[in-house]
């Protein structure tokens, strides 16, 4: 059953050039994640570069604006829990949407 298991992020040709162009838009310390690496690869399958691009811009943008300092991965797949500066102030209220 193992053998039908397909490592996406290791295939050769132009799949793998495209994947290390992508995976240059991550910092080094969250690069060399492999669950983070087989996200990526997979959006790259299902989606493209052009989209799977702006997905990344869209998630980091979101990781600088909270503040999040955990695995990548995790917060890519929804898993971080509750959002730095996503939930509610330190008053208890939602945050202002300007």
């Amino acid at each position: 059953m193992a053998a039908k298991i397909i490592a996406i992020e290791e295939q050769n040709g132009p799949f793998q050039a495209v994947l290390q162009r992508t995976l240059r838009m991550i910092p080094d310390r969250q690069r060399e994640d492999k669950n983070l690496q087989r996200l990526i690869a997979f959006r790259l399958r299902r989606d493209g570069e052009a989209q799977t691009q702006a997905y990344l811009i869209h998630k980091i943008r979101d990781i600088i604006q909270c503040g999040y300092a955990g695995n990548w991965y995790n917060y890519f797949k929804g898993d971080a829990g509750e959002k730095p500066g996503k939930s509610v102030d330190s008053n208890g209220s939602p945050p202002d949407v300007a």
